[in-house]
């Protein structure tokens, strides 16, 4: 097999680290505009009795619940699934290429290490599904209180 040259090791790393720090960027900038969000929501209230009587709604509910960073069990297992997803496409890509583009090595190792590592997210989220569900933390069929409220809105 070959051995991959220093300026094709470039472009992998390039190709590697480039979508890595976008990802970082974008979730930076999304913190700061929900942290402002935020901020904006709190400033709007003109006395503490107003923010007590939001903090009793079903709204003011969620909002605390989005501030103190809690998720449910099921909406952590639902974003890992695609995570794993793509890292087991983008392994099987590389791994596809390493072995078509004369055997490089690196490639196919590259590859397979994404694979498996995309499959230990679904293996883990399928884990943690079926804990939750037998502890209880994830209803069976959950009630949309969203739905719910917009219903009695109309």
């Amino acid at each position: 097999m070959n051995h991959i040259s220093n300026v094709e090791a470039a472009w992998l790393a390039f190709v590697v680290i480039f979508p890595v720090a976008l990802y970082l960027l974008f979730s930076g900038y999304q913190t700061r505009q929900r942290m402002s969000v935020r901020k904006a929501v709190i400033d709007k209230f003109t006395s503490a009795e107003d923010f007590a009587a939001f903090l009793q709604s079903a709204a003011g509910q969620r909002f605390i619940t989005d501030l103190s960073g809690l998720e449910s069990p099921a909406g952590t297992m639902i974003r890992a699934v695609p995570k794993g997803v793509i890292l087991i496409l983008l392994g099987g890509g590389m791994w596809w290429a390493g072995k078509a583009i004369e055997s490089k090595v690196e490639l196919v190792s590259i590859g397979v290490l994404l694979i498996c590592v995309g499959a230990g997210i679904l293996i883990s989220a399928g884990i943690s599904y079926r804990l939750a569900k037998s502890w209880g933390l994830i209803n069976r069929f959950p009630s949309n209180d969203r739905e719910s409220e917009q219903g009695s809105n109309l």
